[in-house]
């Protein structure tokens, strides 16, 4: 099933808004459903034969547990350990999805998956929108957090020639697995979480439990604070539970540990106009703000029944056809046979208190252990007095445009295959910036990265036969190389290749449709010589996480997994700088910016038009103005610097000849006056650069020697801004 992608993006727009307008159209059920529940307790919300079934499978399923012993860990980080054994069986089959390992290469995490036959594993459609997005990835089970530290767990790869199948409108994909792991592991050592058709396995306000690994990470449980909230006939929960990005794929289990959905996003709280809120109550900026700040209400979550009525619909052939019917075989619900009446007294039970009496031992210590005893199991064989009579369901109202936030941004593992700057893109030699002099000790260098190798885990392989220990590290990234500068932990200088031409921007996707913005460290270079959100960002709230390299100009190339890289490179925090909201931002949020243009952000589009119009190819130098004008301030973590100058050269060929005639153009942008005004009085629109941005004309060598840098004569002979 391929998908292109300008309909993947979509795709993941609706996702969100439909979930969004089914929230809101259930405004009306849901609130008389709450109302009932917090006067008569869960079930009090649900139709009478949603009741009936839940009752009969209960006293169905006291027949198998009639006694035992539950052991739960309170206070022994209740997130990353299994609550009680249930839990942890449950969480055998669930995997974490990955790129497929590469010797020398770092493996990360995406999204969620788990099995639900001996061959197949379920996930969400857009996770895997298109048959090639699953190939070269694998599941990666028991990843999780032990007393030792994580363990590393085992690797099954996917094989989707041999299944896939995703529903678009249920977000879901299923998708075959090997069953022999990358050590010869069996994949049936880790069972399956079974699909079971019957509906009644819960009831409005009763407790969900999901298990995840969110954000790529070690396994964790979301087991307290967790309800439903309503059942849609649409296909659909609704319910409050803790998750995290990257929790797309996660089972949602019952309170007894059946599944009873599919995650696949949350619901974000929103104003009468539709726009998103965060957690403060201020609106959502999708440019700006990280995803965690968004004031979430519930998630909704792919009901089974609905997922095997659409499976049940499939007509098949071959060796996919036999792969599902494997699947359907054990769909049966197994309490459906089991006789309860004559077994069981017909005890009443209300929904919502407990149906076992419970004697509680609190064992205290380093840990807190709460031993449940069972003495009798009491069925569930006669209705409660109350009824159910749900609200008429509110009309439906256009979905609003929001797109899904569940970050899954595909980075490429294997940093030592990054090819990096081109100087001959433009047909002639365009070396990049260096830095002489003093300046070198600030720098990140050959021996410090061989240090660091030495030293550190888990550091990505680089080529450096030939170079000495004391020359400046170039990092390369897709697209774009950068140097690094230890003493201000940002980039002295980035080079970078843009190309607007439309044969290579096949990619229409915006920043959303590659799945958002998740900026990481590049473990080439240490942490401490990198500028992180919890330095600075996360507590300066006006500074965006401002690119260096710009990711617009990045994303170029064959639509698929070669923009994906290309995109999620300018994530990294090594092209990461400290830049106000005004001055990044071409139209930035808020009442207090009265309609003013960032000069940086606008500057930024306006250069993307003239080269396209100009032919399409540049290359762009970048970088801070790292020095007496930096600001040095303690955000909480210790002293920091932010700069107050930018630094831009824009190199272009004057015609198409293969060896053209070099154009060089080079611009100063200052952000003090905005941090200490909150205001930049830019209103030009024109497209002439020359106009719109006079001010911040600069000659080169004012430039190299503001900036700390050096340029080829070649370039510096291009300048079009030098005098005369």
């Amino acid at each position: 099933m391929s998908k292109t992608p300008d309909a993947v993006a979509t795709a993941r727009r609706s996702n969100m808004a439909k979930a969004l307008q089914r929230w809101n159209q259930q405004a009306g059920v849901r609130s008389e459903s709450q109302s009932r529940i917090r006067e008569l307790g869960p079930g009090a919300g649900d139709s009478p034969q949603q009741l009936a079934k839940w009752i009969a499978r209960e006293n169905a399923r006291a027949l198998l547990t009639r006694a035992g012993l539950e052991r739960r860990i309170g206070t022994w980080d209740p997130t990353f350990y299994a609550p009680s054994e249930a839990a942890r069986q449950a969480a055998r089959p669930v995997a974490r999805l990955v790129n497929a390992p590469r010797p020398g290469t770092v493996v990360e995490g995406f999204a969620t998956g788990f099995l639900v036959s001996p061959s197949l594993l379920l996930t969400n459609q857009h996770v895997f929108p298109r048959y090639v997005d699953a190939v070269d990835c694998a599941a990666n089970f028991l990843y999780e957090r032990q007393e030792r530290g994580i363990n590393e767990g085992t690797y099954f790869n996917l094989q989707p020639d041999q299944f896939y199948f995703a529903d678009e409108a249920l977000d879901f994909c299923l998708v075959a697995i090997s069953t022999q792991g990358s050590r010869g592991e069996a994949l049936s050592d880790y069972g399956c979480i079974r699909l079971i058709e019957a509906t009644g396995k819960t009831l409005r306000g009763r407790p969900m439990n999901i298990i995840q690994h969110p954000d790529g990470g070690p396994r964790q449980y979301a087991t307290t604070h967790n309800r439903l909230l309503d059942i849609l006939d649409q296909g659909f929960l609704h319910y409050e539970t803790d998750t995290a990005e990257g929790a797309s794929g996660s089972p949602v289990f019952s309170d007894n540990w059946e599944l009873i959905a599919l995650h696949h996003c949350g619901i974000p709280r929103t104003d009468e106009a539709g726009n998103i809120l965060k957690a403060d109550h201020s609106l959502w900026n999708a440019e700006g703000d990280e995803e965690s700040t968004v004031d979430w209400v519930a998630n909704e979550g792919t009901r089974v029944s609905s997922i095997i009525g659409a499976l049940k619909a499939l007509q098949l052939s071959g060796r996919p056809a036999e792969l599902l019917a494997q699947l359907m075989e054990q769909t049966a619900d197994p309490l459906a046979a089991l006789s309860v009446n004559e077994t069981l007294p017909a005890t009443p039970l209300r929904p919502g208190l407990p149906e076992r009496s419970q004697n509680i031992f609190h064992i205290s210590g380093p840990t807190t252990i709460n031993i449940v005893s069972h003495a009798a199991d009491s069925p569930a064989s006669v209705a409660p007095t109350f009824s159910a009579a749900p609200a008429e369901p509110v009309p439906a109202e256009p979905a609003p445009t929001v797109e899904a936030l569940e970050k899954t941004l595909t980075f490429d593992l294997d940093y030592e295959a990054r090819p990096g700057y081109d100087p001959d893109f433009l047909g002639v030699p365009v070396p990049p910036p260096f830095v002489e002099g003093d300046l070198l000790a600030q720098l990140y260098r050959v021996g410090d990265y061989r240090e660091h190798a030495a030293s550190a885990r888990n550091v990505p392989a680089m080529r450096l036969a030939n170079l000495d220990d004391d020359a400046p590290l170039e990092l390369p990234y897709h697209r774009y190389s950068l140097v690094m500068n230890k003493q201000y932990r940002m980039p002295m200088w980035t080079a970078s290749n843009a190309d607007y031409r439309p044969e290579v921007r096949g990619d229409a996707r915006g920043r959303r449709g590659f799945g958002g913005e998740s900026w990481r460290l590049d473990r080439r270079v240490p942490s401490r010589y990198q500028l992180t959100n919890s330095d600075i960002y996360a507590p300066a709230g006006n500074f965006d996480r401002g690119h260096i390299v710009r990711r617009e100009d990045s994303c170029w190339g064959q639509p698929g997994i070669n923009t994906e890289y290309a995109n999620a490179d300018t994530y990294h925090w090594t092209n990461c700088t400290p830049q106000h909201e005004l001055f990044n931002q071409e139209s930035p949020d808020g009442a207090q910016y009265r309609n003013r243009k960032g000069i940086w952000g606008y500057f930024e589009g306006e250069l993307a038009e003239q080269i396209e119009a100009g032919g399409g190819q540049a290359i762009i130098f970048a970088g801070p103005v790292l020095g007496d004008s930096c600001v040095e301030q303690d955000f909480g973590k210790g002293p920091v610097h932010y700069p107050t100058r930018f630094w831009k050269i824009v190199i272009v060929p004057k015609d198409e000849s293969r060896t053209p005639e070099l154009l060089a153009y080079g611009f100063l942008f200052d952000q003090s006056e905005v941090i200490k005004e909150f205001g930049l009085n830019v209103q030009e629109a024109a497209l002439d650069l020359a106009k719109a941005f006079h001010k911040q004309q600069a000659t080169l060598a004012d430039i190299c020697q503001m900036a700390g840098i050096s340029l080829a004569p070649s370039i510096m002979a291009a300048d079009q801004h030098k005098p005369g």
